[in-house]
């Protein structure tokens, strides 16, 4: 039965790999700085989070439509789609579930806590137009952002400007009857820097029953108010559609109902943020927020037989949510003698639900819910030339749970000069329960506690040879309590269980000549648990990728990426006696070719050699697919 909540809550190629950047991995050269990790830009040298970059350069050379697509090329994650491209696409971090990850746009968390997904985000509905870099954190960040940052953050981030005006507009066309158009554009006015963008994809059936289409536009700036002060803000508007065979239901090779779900999205995103000085040693930030989303589903019932058992199959279906979150911070960075440095923040965070619908076509869905949470936040680092450390504290006050704390320490040491760097960090996290396992009236339970983490993590990286290699190899430990599983004897969602997931991750970055890079990341994770009599699913022990990346002329760019993943538990009710699934492989091959200044070709082709593998059970790969595009620049000289 505790598939069952998996349901409801759920040959080496060319590679650009200079562009990603990992946190052991980080060229001295390079003055990479992150975001994410403190909620202000620090030196990546200086953190002591696992850390991955995916600059402008990556995402453009990918030609990658969708968040998806783009992660996939990404070390160190575990991606997996539900069928066809489209499908259900979750993301999950070091073992964590899907729904342990924060996913932030611009720094506005977009997670939605209403859903059956249970805060699970889902990558393809995401276009990555005008997305300007990616950061990736391995680890709680719970002790900066709160809930939903259990197993790591991952925040896109757009382009805010441009000094040059700037003018793209792109079309594709490939397998399955795909079709895409985009527009990019960014300039300068007076004080004011922008970008905007645009993009409409339209993919046909795949598969069965698996067509997917989705729009998006944003708009970004910044306006500089004086000396030492900056006003920027953004907004990004969303609307997808996706149809196909509900997870859980054994796809197109086993779902006895052939009726596709039906699933439609709206998406309205908003931040402005006011940065400044206000003394040399103090820097301050005020931001404002909100997320809204809309979403409408039908899903026909998921059989496990003919005639169907009442306690092994999930009946018919639909739902209305709407959910929205307003978030009202102000955070102050101070630089204090003898190498330390204080940052202090507090804010506010509002989430308000509500569901509308029918289970079985009688039975009422229906809640409607408010959570409102206050946050307070210190970090304080001590910085030398060759050693940084920190500690952090959150203290979260949040209606219906009370007070909870998340800490965090972290350590960074360039042993020498040329020699090892080693990093260490250890933190705790929670997650709150979601709108949705609170009270479904199903199988909800208004009890349900926050799930937690206690995570430590040490590591080493260092360049070898001529030229440099630059090697990193990094251990992790995360141990889960109150894990929220569905209990049978209850009939309801319990916090059951505990899980402690460990592993090392192991990268390398070969620049073989100044044109090509040569590249691998590895995964290796274990794990027990108790409280269940069942295995943890979507779990694989290892994944990795290898990588290279040629610049064959000024005008020729190509690059591929193989990735490998290795086999998982999975549950789908009409197969209950098939448990794993995986063990596959998927190549990716892209490059492009300038035309002129004004002409840019590219192609893309995806999963060239294992065109018949399931990332879950019943759920085929369409195949390899190819996409053909032309890119006009339209202000280039």
């Amino acid at each position: 039965m505790n598939g069952r909540i998996i349901v409801l809550l759920s040959f080496t190629g060319i590679f650009t790999l200079p562009t990603i950047v990992n946190a052991q991995a980080t060229a001295p050269e390079v003055a990479q700085t992150v975001v994410t990790v403190t909620d202000r830009a620090m030196p990546l040298s200086e953190t002591a989070a696992s850390v991955t970059i995916l600059d402008q350069e990556f995402i453009r050379s990918t030609h990658a439509d969708t968040a998806a697509d783009l992660l996939r090329a990404a070390p160190f994650v575990d991606i997996a789609q539900n069928g066809a491209s489209g499908g259900l696409t979750t993301l999950s971090i070091r073992g964590g579930k899907p729904n342990f990850t924060l996913v932030m746009i611009d720094g506005v968390p977009v997670n939605d806590i209403t859903n059956l997904l249970g805060g699970a985000f889902d990558f393809s509905s995401l276009p990555v137009d005008n997305i300007e870099r990616v950061e990736i954190v391995r680890g709680p960040l719970s002790s900066v952002y709160g809930s939903d940052a259990i197993a790591g953050v991952i925040n896109f981030i757009s382009r805010k400007g441009s000094k040059f005006s700037v003018l793209d507009i792109s079309g594709e066309i490939g397998s399955f009857f795909r079709r895409q158009a985009q527009l990019d554009a960014a300039g300068t006015w007076k004080a004011l820097q922008w970008s905007t963008g645009g993009t409409f994809l339209d993919v046909g059936q795949q598969v069965l029953n698996d067509a997917y289409s989705v729009g998006s536009l944003d708009f970004n700036g910044s306006v500089s108010l004086g000396p030492n002060r900056i006003l920027e803000f953004g907004a990004r508007w969303l609307d997808d559609h996706d149809e196909g065979f509900p997870a859980g239901s054994g796809g197109a090779e086993y779902a006895i109902v052939r009726t596709p779900m039906h699933d439609d999205a709206r998406e309205l995103i908003l931040g402005t943020s006011l940065k400044g000085q206000l003394r040399p040693w103090w820097i301050y930030s005020v931001d404002l927020d909100r997320f809204s989303r809309i979403e409408d589903n039908v899903t026909p019932a998921v059989l496990n037989a003919i005639p169907p058992s009442l306690t092994q199959s999930l009946p018919a279906s639909t739902s209305d949510t709407d959910f929205a979150r307003l978030r009202f911070g102000a955070t102050s960075h101070f630089i204090l003698p003898r190498h330390l440095s204080l940052d202090l923040g507090a804010g506010l965070r509002r989430e308000s639900g509500t569901a509308n619908g029918f289970l079985a076509g009688v039975i009422p869905q229906a809640f409607n819910l408010v959570r409102t949470s206050l946050l307070a936040n210190t970090l304080l680092q001590y910085s030398t030339e060759r050693l940084t450390a920190s500690a952090g504290f959150s203290f979260d006050k949040i209606s219906g749970y009370g007070e909870v704390t998340s800490p965090r320490l972290g350590i960074t040491w360039l042993t020498s000069e040329g020699g090892p760097r080693l990093k260490s960090s250890w933190g705790e996290g929670f997650e709150l329960p979601s709108f949705y396992a609170l009270a479904n009236p199903s199988i909800g339970n208004a009890s349900l506690q926050p799930e937690r983490v206690n995570s430590f993590d040490a590591g080493l990286e260092q360049r070898l040879g001529t030229p440099r290699i630059l090697a990193s190899l990094t251990y992790f430990r995360n141990s889960y309590r109150d894990l929220i599983n569905f209990d049978s004897a209850t009939f309801r969602l319990e916090n059951t269980s505990q899980a402690v997931i460990q592993g090392g991750e192991l990268g390398a970055d070969y620049p073989i000549r100044s044109t090509i890079r040569f590249g691998l990341d590895f995964t290796y994770q274990v794990w027990s648990q108790s409280g269940s009599t069942q295995p943890l699913r979507d779990i694989p022990h290892g994944l990795g990728g290898i990588h290279l990346d040629w610049k064959i002329s000024n005008r020729l760019h190509a690059r591929a990426d193989t990735q490998w993943m290795g086999r998982r538990y999975d549950f789908q009710i009409p197969v209950p006696e098939d448990m794993a699934v995986g063990g596959y492989s998927n190549t990716e091959l892209s490059g492009s070719y300038d035309l002129s200044r004004k002409f840019t070709m590219y192609l893309r082709a995806d999963n060239l050699f294992d065109s018949k593998y399931q990332e879950y059970i019943g759920f085929p790969n369409p195949g390899t697919g190819v996409r053909f595009g032309i890119r006009y620049h339209a202000l280039a000289k």
